[in-house]
């Protein structure tokens, strides 16, 4: 129930405010993408990476998320922070591309 309490105020806090998912902050799914970044980085050697290194790219990434996703789509995640639906690779790929940018060319 305590992992609930603030999913649920966040609901309510939206509805009250007639706000939609959109608007609001997703902290949980920062946090996610940042456990996945980390996850999948740390094979890198002699590079110790921390939360801090992906914070600029989550974020990036869950704003474009948010403003690329229906409400509906949102909603899903409201409810299930850790879901990866299919709609939501495709945001992501298209986010990552966004969020990085493109990739320096080699020149010879």
């Amino acid at each position: 129930m305590k992992k609930l309490l603030p999913l649920l105020t966040m609901i309510l806090l939206m509805a009250g405010a007639g706000q939609s998912f959109a608007a609001a902050p997703n902290g949980e799914y920062q946090k996610i993408c940042t456990q996945e970044q980390l996850a999948e980085h740390k094979s890198l050697k002699g590079n110790t990476l921390t939360e801090a290194d992906f914070k600029s790219y989550c974020s990036c990434v869950s704003e474009f998320v948010s403003k690329n996703a229906t409400n509906k789509q949102l909603n899903e995640l409201v409810m299930d922070p850790k879901a990866k639906p299919d709609w939501l690779k495709v945001v992501e790929d298209k986010a990552m591309k966004s969020c990085l940018g493109p990739a320096p060319k080699i020149s010879a």
